[in-house]
């Protein structure tokens, strides 16, 4: 059995939409491992991933999820301990944890409630069915529809109807600009941001996609504003490199687009887009270009 997996592969060994990979990556459930352009799940990420999606299946929001691992690793020092070495069980709406080293003993994280085991189980098995759909159940929806091209404009049907329901939810904010972007509306997908932003401003992957979307429009220094932003707050961004590498080098400033993408190159050495930045660095022929041969490489995992 391969040691990592590629998001395509996690995406059909757990059957869920990479669309629902990326929301769970963002809630900083299960952060995969970033290389040569791709993300890598362990097999330990693959365990935590299929308690997830048990958990969500429930109609147990992913969000309750963050919470309920956050408190009870807070409250027991375990920040250590990941998300696949946790037991992970439904109870009634809550969640029920059993943690490495507690034996049998179950606590619903969200209430402080110590459960018997037996709880666990017939809580999981006497669920009911609530008989309206929550926000989190049309997010869900939302997330199953836009994995196919044909069905974007009931996904952001559904992603309005979830921000009528809980409008201080930034991601589906956030997916609904995604998909105003796909479709060439840019006007939109700003506003859809900039209402993200207004809910989460320490929200990088929105910083991100505003300063593509205001690059894309001619807004040169917002642009570089939010890109810049996106990698104060997450330094391994990649792809906002690249992007202000881009938007340097089209307005003209070739030494910041060079840091750029040499920044770029240090974090994605491997694939398509590290091939352009390197041709991009060898077009500019400078004396740090020629320095940069061989870009950084992370150190072989054994």
């Amino acid at each position: 059995m391969p040691e990592r997996f590629t998001q395509t592969e996690v995406s059909r060994i757990v059957g869920v939409e990479p669309s629902r990979l990326r929301y769970w990556h963002r809630l900083r459930l299960v952060v995969p491992e970033a290389r040569w352009g791709e993300r890598f799940y362990s097999f330990r990420d693959l365990v935590a991933l299929h308690s997830i999606k048990a958990i969500t299946q429930r109609r147990i929001p992913a969000r309750s999820v963050c919470r309920a691992v956050a408190i009870l690793r807070q409250e027991r020092g375990e920040n250590a301990t990941p998300l696949g070495e946790l037991q992970l069980f439904p109870s009634g709406r809550q969640i029920a944890a059993i943690s490495p080293g507690m034996e049998s003993q179950a606590i619903e994280p969200l209430t402080g409630q110590l459960l018997l085991p037996y709880h666990v189980f017939a809580s999981a098995a006497n669920l009911r069915q609530m008989d309206s759909r929550t926000a989190e159940d049309l997010f869900d929806q939302a997330l199953k529809s836009e994995a196919h091209p044909e069905r974007l404009e009931e996904a952001m049907r559904l992603y309005r109807r979830v921000i009528e329901l809980q409008p201080d939810w930034s991601e589906p904010h956030i997916n609904l600009g995604c998909l105003f972007f796909q479709l060439g509306e840019l006007e939109k997908a700003r506003n859809s941001f900039c209402t993200a932003l207004a809910l989460d401003p320490r929200n990088a992957v929105c910083h991100f996609n505003l300063g593509c979307i205001l690059d894309e429009i001619g807004e040169f220094e917002k642009a570089v504003e939010h890109l810049s932003r996106a990698i104060e707050i997450e330094p391994g961004h990649a792809d906002a490199h690249f992007n202000l590498a881009s938007a340097y080098e089209k307005h003209g400033d070739k030494q910041l687009a060079l840091q750029h993408w040499i920044l770029y190159l240090q974090h994605q050495s491997h694939g398509p887009w590290a091939d352009y930045a390197r041709s991009q660095l060898n077009k500019m022929r400078s004396p740090q270009a020629a320095a940069i041969l061989i870009p950084f490489r992370p150190k072989n995992q054994n």
